[in-house]
């Protein structure tokens, strides 16, 4: 299984990924972005071809509010918390159906365990409840996600 972590030399090819998978929002600028893996690199991770393409990736972050980040910020230089955010999964369409996307979310949910998180948050938009309650997330009733994931983007979480 290809999955390692990322290296500065792969942005561009994940910055590429991230505007092909996320359609129905504006992608996040590449700053953004690499701020998830300066504040969490231990939680980013990519799936790499034979030939070393970059064909999906997953940037989660240590996160200790109950209220989601909102995109197109950076985060706080704070570092601690007792929860992981999972900012981006995003699967080259190439790769549908092939496992890759829970391949990558099993490795951070075993990422989770070994640093001793108390649960895994999201916000599904794209219509991807679906997946991720077969990956055993659970929609939180009690908020409401931002308006800057879209309008039907959900809160989800996992406890471990």
């Amino acid at each position: 299984m290809p999955i390692n972590p990322i290296t500065e030399s792969m942005w561009p090819e994940i910055y590429k990924l991230q505007s092909q998978v996320y359609v129905d929002i504006e992608p996040e600028p590449l700053e953004v972005l690499r701020d998830k893996w300066q504040h969490s690199a231990h939680c980013c991770f990519v799936y790499q071809n034979e030939e070393q393409k970059v064909m999906a990736y997953l940037l989660a972050h240590v996160w200790a509010n109950k209220t989601p980040p909102k995109l197109y910020q950076t985060l706080s230089e704070k570092k601690d918390g007792s929860q992981l955010f999972l900012h981006d999964l995003a699967v080259s369409a190439l790769l549908k159906g092939s496992g890759v996307g829970k391949q990558m979310v099993e490795q951070l949910k075993l990422i989770a365990k070994q640093y001793n998180y108390s649960q895994i948050q999201l916000v599904a938009i794209q219509g991807s409840v679906p997946f991720w309650q077969k990956m055993g997330f659970e929609i939180d009733h009690e908020q409401a996600a931002n308006a800057s994931y879209g309008p039907d983007a959900k809160i989800m979480k996992q406890v471990l």
